[in-house]
């Protein structure tokens, strides 16, 4: 918890500092319900809501958007699952000039969990369609969970939770964009069927070309039916 702390504040603390660089601040809480069909088989629903609370260079209060995401799993064993996922964002109904997105995602991901260590490895796919572009999306996910306690993640246990995440876009009207995010936080299973998690993520968004950065605070609630 004290590390999380002093990243909060050190991330918070770089607001003033970036100039003329652009900023923009972020709230995301996400609620996800997963249940299992089969063994192998299970589906998953998120709804997720975006508030931007710092718009460069000035606070305010404003709903970006909302998210409502579908996934298919196939874990094909212990350690490798693949999945497909829809989602659709609504962006008009809080910003006319934004247009709503229709996306689709393929998934692979490898999980190995060594004692109280999770570690995963997740690589995406995403068609990003608009009424007025499709662009392609290509990501690279490294996530770890560590229990607090040096026992495996259960009930009653709070744990770490770190990630790092490599975005590259590409799209015929536009030069490709590359993107850079680092999430640290903290998540605590409440019961057999779930976990609350609180995570600051900071992103460096189109760093070649119109650089961007973001600090976003998420937080979520996990279900597992």
């Amino acid at each position: 918890m004290k590390n999380l702390l002093i990243i909060i504040f050190i991330l918070t603390g770089t607001i003033s500092s970036f100039g003329q660089e652009k900023f923009n601040g972020f709230y995301e809480p996400y609620i996800k319900l997963e249940y299992d069909v089969s063994k192998k088989f299970s589906q998953e629903f998120i709804l997720e809501e975006r508030t931007i609370w710092y718009d460069d260079q000035s606070f305010k209060f404003q709903v970006k958007q909302i998210d409502i995401a579908h996934f298919s799993k196939l874990k094909l064993s212990d350690k490798n699952t693949v999945a497909f996922g829809i989602q659709y964002r609504f962006r008009e109904n809080f910003d006319k000039d934004k247009e709503n997105e229709l996306r689709f995602t393929e998934e692979y991901t490898y999980t190995t969990k060594p004692k109280a260590t999770e570690f995963e490895h997740r690589v995406r796919a995403e068609q990003r369609i608009t009424s007025s572009e499709t662009s392609h999306r290509f990501r690279y996910n490294f996530a770890v969970n560590i229990s607090f306690n040096g026992t495996e993640i259960k009930k009653g246990n709070a744990y770490m939770i770190g990630d790092l995440e490599t975005l590259l876009t590409v799209a015929k009207t536009s030069k490709p964009e590359y993107e850079q995010r680092i999430g640290a936080g903290v998540g605590f299973v409440v019961s057999d069927l779930m976990k609350i998690e609180l995570v600051t993520e900071y992103r460096l968004s189109d760093f070649t070309q119109d650089l961007v950065h973001e600090l976003y605070f998420v937080t979520g609630l996990k279900i597992s039916l």
